[in-house]
């Protein structure tokens, strides 16, 4: 592995302040720093560095060729690091007037209201809309701007943004209750073979095949049926035939029905709500992943 050296912003400080000053007692009273204190941060950076930046002669501290070119790339950087800081605080002050947070079917599930709440004590003046999108626009729908962030379930594909992990929760099959595998408490994912299971097409393979479970551990194929595009249209399919499907165990909470059982699959991998949300950082990104951390306080 390549060794990078690490220089803390504070000793830059340091090394610029000993070139103009031109003596260390001069720049150690600059820094309100003890002298001798002053002395070990540049020995220290010079050890770092492997190179002699500054020599000691009767006139005090004078730089070296090496030190005169690292004087001018220590201000360089300094600069970016004091403009990146300036920056992210502005960023910190600013308060946007409307968040529009995208979702599908159950939001956040049982951690929607917390983030809500936090969202607004943080920041009582926006005003927060949430906008429903269809499963294949939970990322599209942030990168296009159509949302300014959103609710989303991985697997996720896309480049461009950034994500913040939300919730995680178990997959449970969604079938009608008068199919045979209604009658157990939780399910092995072996109790679905042979048993047709709803499809989609506007999603991608790896997010369509994640939550089909296909392939399957044991290698028996999953046989799709009935192609369906919402959460509500996947209900009232089932609910009307012997298909079944694969959905988050909080979507038995807010869309429960009479005509449909859900049943915990134990034996495969839970299922997970990330906030989706712009690469680039701005005020907005800064106000939801703040609230984020308030609602898991």
């Amino acid at each position: 592995m390549e060794f990078r050296p690490d220089v803390h912003p504070r000793v830059l400080r340091y090394f610029i302040a000993l070139a103009e000053a031109g003596t260390y007692t001069r720049a150690a009273a600059l820094l309100h720093v003890a002298t001798p204190s002053l002395s070990q941060q540049i020995s220290r950076l010079e050890a770092v560095l492997d190179v002699r930046l500054v020599e000691r002669d009767h006139r005090g501290a004078r730089l070296t060729p090496a030190g005169e070119e690292f004087l001018a790339a220590a201000r360089h950087l300094l600069l970016m690091h004091d403009q990146m800081i300036a920056r992210v605080r502005e960023h910190g002050r600013k308060t946007p007037e409307r968040i529009r947070i995208g979702f599908y079917s159950t939001v956040a599930g049982p951690r929607t209201r917390g983030i809500l709440t936090a969202l607004h004590r943080l920041s009582p003046s926006t005003k927060v809309e949430l906008v429903q999108l269809g499963w294949g626009e939970q990322v599209t729908a942030v990168l296009q701007g159509k949302v300014d962030a959103s609710f989303a379930r991985p697997p996720l594909t896309e480049t461009g943004i950034q994500v913040f992990p939300v919730l995680t929760e178990k997959r449970v099959a969604v079938m009608s209750v008068h199919h045979h595998l209604a009658a157990s408490e939780t399910l092995h994912i072996g109790d679905l073979a042979g048993v047709t299971q709803v499809d989609t097409d506007n999603v991608s393979d790896e997010w369509r095949r994640w939550w089909a479970v296909d392939p399957r551990p044991d290698g028996v194929p999953t046989v799709y049926g009935p192609m369906v595009h919402s959460v509500e249209e996947m209900l009232e399919v089932i609910a009307n035939s012997d298909v079944i499907g694969i959905t988050a165990e909080s979507l038995a909470e807010i869309l429960p029905r009479k005509d449909i059982a859900y049943r915990p699959i134990i034996d495969i991998e839970p299922a997970q709500v990330v906030l989706v949300v712009p690469e680039e950082v701005g005020p907005t990104t800064f106000l939801l992943s703040r609230s984020l951390e308030e609602a898991q306080l």
